[in-house]
């Protein structure tokens, strides 16, 4: 007969009995407090009155960390508790104050002063959290780590180059649309000093299908029979799902079908260079696509936009017509569309370098190409190659915001920027009246210009600045490298005289043998009212700048000869009628300026094509020396709505203008909501001879820039492939491949030493910043470069288990780490014991709040995040307490809480199972079970 025994009972007998002690004495030892009452052990409704008020105080500007406010019910408890619980109801009313970014109907100024109360807050908490100091523990603001290492780097070399143009879907054995027809291209391919010149012509195939697989035998067997190691592959693109909005709801439909590319694998003692025996004209257009008011009121911000890069081809009498490039609002002679990154905002620029790849210079609001940006906003370089295939960013590194306006690129392949800037801009050389990022005139933008090498290394940044606002607007390159920019400024800039409001601008840098830049001359011009350059070329020793001048199209002429340009030549071509010049040129000793306009008689020479109605686009060619000219004309563009000119570009004879329809245009109908429009004109009979209509996202286009490349179309367009040499190296300096500039700092900190600074140089690479961090580091860390994903990093370890360090920001402005993409916080090397991670060093326990400085609630997706990062920094201070609880109670009440919590329905600790088991197994024998 087998007993049954209640084990209850046998819990109850274990308390009872535990360490000698009678139940009384056990329910005192449990009863009994050992670390203060945690502010978040209160009821819900408690705690949500408190973190409510506290919200209020906070908004009345109020402080948020109070250590006296913080109670502690138990006397003689630990001051670590009050530190703790202080920094908690600092965090929770931060947090309650980012919840209200989340209310329904706030204004612009209610968000506002949110955003202000917020950043003020989280200043006082990392103030707070910073400069706190703990007996039994460790805490620290940033992040706790064994290793870390850089989110950006250098890509190591792979050298392979995956072709831009899906060939085909589906099945890879069917033959291939853009194989069929004339495709023949070259390939000079170097090795060991000795160059093979490689014909394909897949004419030579015969009968034999154009298929991918028979394809890639044709041409790698011309490779193999010159002895090369080169090949080409295909590359299979998996198809992804694709989401439409149907009724206002986002509807996710099937992935499509996978898709093909080619694959040239280059071998590592190779250099291959692609070219065609028959080339074409080609034309690259940024433009913005995208409804930008989609509810028709000006009071939201509720657009939707984005940028990209188009490539048309504009001539198939001896190249193919390319095929359709399968994208979305497709037309004829598009080669390709690139969509730009998400933080892309503007696009201002456009040209073709020397080596046919294609430059554009954007605005961007947060991260691009994996470059984290320092202020609001920044400007970045982006260099693309002729099959749309992205080389290479560059960020200006602004502390607060820049603007990109104007682009050039030197016949040897050096890159101008130029633009605005505010706040500060570090290794940058200074104007003498530069305003900066302090004085009276911090929020006033700079003129600035950056110059880089062919290779897109930073050669040197200039600033400049009026007491008041300024900008660049427009660059050029002379023969000998001298950097002309033209710009404007509100108040007299350096070595000039006021004229106007807004006064026109022209000035020169040249570096010398030792490459010290120089300004050689700076020269104000315009009216007496407002004024802004919109082009500038150069002319031997002249200068060239057309001008939007109180409302009237003005060209000038500087002799620049000398360190003093003098003005040789005016001319006015009359009022735009609320018009405005967008663009120079220079082609064969004639420039052409173009614009907007409503006015038909502009004094530009004769007119061959005649206004249309409302605004339209015109473009005149004028002798370079400005005087009136038989030879003189003037064409309009357009229909009888508002058209706009956005760009325009001369090369070869031809005049290209890219800008916004309005209505009707000539022989082309209307295909979106807000279309772009390309053409070329014909200056000399008004003769339109090409032109295309086209739209884009939601039924909206508008085009920003435009380049041209006279022979940047071949038949590789239709293959992927780009023309030029395949250049697989990109430059080891850490400000190419990062926001990171000369003069940005960090801090560290080795063990109880004292904090090093670590100051970014010219010509920084992972390689010298890793001596310096081992120097600073006292040798106590080791510091290397990994390759992590294709990308080469740089890495920090501990060198032993007794070792930490730490990492700290650099200044607001100058940080250095969070744009390598390291942490705050201490890198230290741990154990585990009794099933426990602790650190290796044997001290204190560790805790890191994880909290970044750089929170903001600028949108909902920031506010989300923010969130996120307080409530995981407030579950930090409560590890924290609960370590402080648990290192407080004697082992004895941890057991006897355990055992209580099996009694009440938990866990029975394995020691109790064992011992219930043994007994019912006696009872059982006893009764014959």
């Amino acid at each position: 007969m087998a007993i049954s025994f209640d084990t209850n009972l046998l819990t109850s007998y274990y308390q009872s009995r535990y360490g000698g002690t009678g139940a009384s004495s056990t329910s005192a030892l449990l009863g009994k407090k050992y670390a203060p009452t945690a502010p978040w052990s209160i009821t819900n409704t408690k705690i949500d009155e408190q973190v409510s008020e506290a919200v209020k105080s906070a908004m009345l500007g109020k402080k948020l960390v109070d250590e006296s406010a913080a109670k502690l019910d138990l006397p003689g408890a630990s001051a670590d508790y009050r530190k703790l619980f202080a920094l908690y109801q600092g965090l929770s009313t931060l947090n309650g104050v980012a919840e209200r970014m989340n209310g329904k109907n706030l204004t612009s100024t209610e968000k506002n002063r949110i955003q202000q109360i917020f950043t003020k807050g989280l200043a006082e908490i990392t103030a707070y959290a910073d400069g706190a100091e703990f007996d039994q523990i460790r805490l620290n603001r940033g992040e706790l780590m064994t290793v870390a290492k850089t989110k950006i780097g250098a890509p190591v070399a792979k050298e392979e180059y995956l072709g831009g143009v899906a060939l085909l879907k589906g099945d890879s054995s069917t033959v291939v649309p853009a194989f069929a027809g004339d495709v023949k291209f070259t390939m000079s391919i170097k090795r060991v000093n000795v160059t093979h010149n490689v014909a394909i012509d897949l004419n030579d195939m015969g009968a034999t299908p154009r298929t991918l697989t028979n394809v890639l035998a044709h041409i790698n067997g011309k490779l193999a029979a010159d002895g090369l190691e080169t090949r080409f592959a295909s590359q299979r693109v998996p198809g992804e799902p694709r989401t439409i909005t149907v009724g206002g709801k986002p509807v996710t439909l099937p992935a499509t079908q996978d898709s093909w590319a080619l694959k040239v694998k280059v071998d590592s003692g190779e250099t291959v260079t692609f070219g065609a025996p028959s080339t074409a004209g080609s034309v690259y257009v940024a433009q913005s696509v995208g409804d930008p008011n989609p509810d028709g009121k000006t009071t939201t911000n509720d657009g939707v936009t984005n940028r990209q890069l188009l490539k048309f081809q504009t001539d198939t009498t001896s190249v193919p017509t390319p095929p359709q490039d399968d994208g979305a609002n497709w037309v004829d002679g598009r080669a390709w569309a690139e969509d730009l990154a998400k933080s892309v905002q503007n696009v201002r620029a456009t040209t073709v370098g020397p080596d046919g790849a294609v430059y554009v210079l954007a605005d961007v609001d947060a991260a691009v190409s994996g470059q984290e940006i320092k202020g609001a906003k920044d400007v970045a370089l982006m260099k693309y190659d002729s099959a749309g295939k992205l080389l290479y960013t560059r960020t200006l590194g602004a502390a607060d915001q820049a603007t990109g306006m104007a682009l050039a690129v030197s016949a040897d392949g050096k890159i101008a920027i130029a633009g605005s800037v505010t706040g500060g801009l570090e290794g940058a050389t200074d104007g003498p009246l530069n305003s900066g990022a302090t004085g009276s005139f911090a929020t006033n933008s700079d003129s600035f210009v950056t110059l880089f090498d062919a290779d897109g290394q930073e050669v040197w940044t200039q600033r400049r600045g009026a007491r008041q606002a300024d900008e660049a607007t427009n660059l050029a390159f002379a023969a000998d490298g001298t950097v002309y920019v033209a710009g404007r400024s509100k108040s007299t800039m350096p070595g000039t005289t006021a004229i106007g409001d807004w006064d026109g601008y022209v000035e020169a840098f040249k570096a010398d043998a030792t490459g010290k830049v120089s300004t050689v001359f700076t020269q104000a011009f315009g009216s007496t009212g407002a004024d802004k350059p919109a082009g500038l070329v150069v002319d031997g020793t002249s200068l060239v700048v057309a001008s939007n001048e109180n409302g009237r199209a003005v060209l000038r002429r500087f002799d620049v000869s000398t360190a003093t340009p003098s003005l040789t030549a005016t001319r006015d071509l009359g009022d735009l009628q609320g018009g405005e010049l967008t663009g120079l040129g220079i082609d064969g000793g004639q420039v052409v300026v173009a614009g907007t306009t409503k006015n038909g008689a502009l004094s530009a020479g004769t007119i061959t094509r005649a206004l249309a109605g409302g605004t339209d686009a015109f473009a005149a060619r004028l002798d370079a020396g400005l005087g009136v000219s038989g030879a003189d004309r003037l064409a309009y563009y357009g229909g009888t709505g508002d058209d706009k000119a956005t760009s325009v570009a001369v090369a070869g004879g031809q005049v290209w203008i890219a800008g916004s329809a309005g209505t009707d245009l000539p022989g082309q109908p209307a295909v979106g909501k807000k279309d772009g429009f390309l053409t070329r004109l014909d200056l000399d009979t008004g003769a339109i001879d090409w032109s295309r209509r086209f739209t884009g996202k939601e039924g909206y286009a508008a085009p920003s820039a435009i380049a041209i490349d006279t022979q940047g179309s071949t038949v590789l367009d239709r293959l992927g492939l780009p023309k030029g040499t395949l250049d697989f190296t990109d430059s080891a300096q850490v400000s190419a491949f990062s926001s990171v500039r000369t003069g940005d700092q960090f801090q560290v900190l080795s063990g109880s030493g004292a904090k090093k600074t670590i100051t970014i140089e010219t010509g920084e690479t992972f390689t010298t910043l890793a001596t310096k961090l081992k120097r600073a580091l006292g040798f106590q860390a080791k510091v290397e470069t990994v390759t992590v994903e294709g990308v080469r990093r740089l890495q920090i370890k501990p060198m032993n288990d007794r070792s930490t360090i730490e990492l700290f920001e650099g200044k607001t402005g100058k940080d250095a780490l969070s744009l390598l993409g390291l942490t705050e916080g201490i890198i230290r090397n741990t154990i585990t014991e009794d099933g426990k991670t602790v650190p290796s060093d044997g001290k204190a326990m560790m805790f890191g709040l994880g909290l970044p400085t750089d929170l903001n609630l600028k949108d909902s997706e920031q506010v989300n995040h923010t969130l996120a990062e307080l409530t995981a920094a407030m579950n930090q201070v409560r590890a924290a307490y609960k370590h402080l609880q648990t290192a407080s109670t004697p082992q004895a009440v941890l057991d006897a809480q355990k055992a209580a919590a099996a009694a009440s329905g938990g866990k029975v600790p394995t020691y109790l199972t064992n011992q219930i088991a043994n007994y019912q197994a006696a009872l059982n024998r006893l009764s014959g079970g």
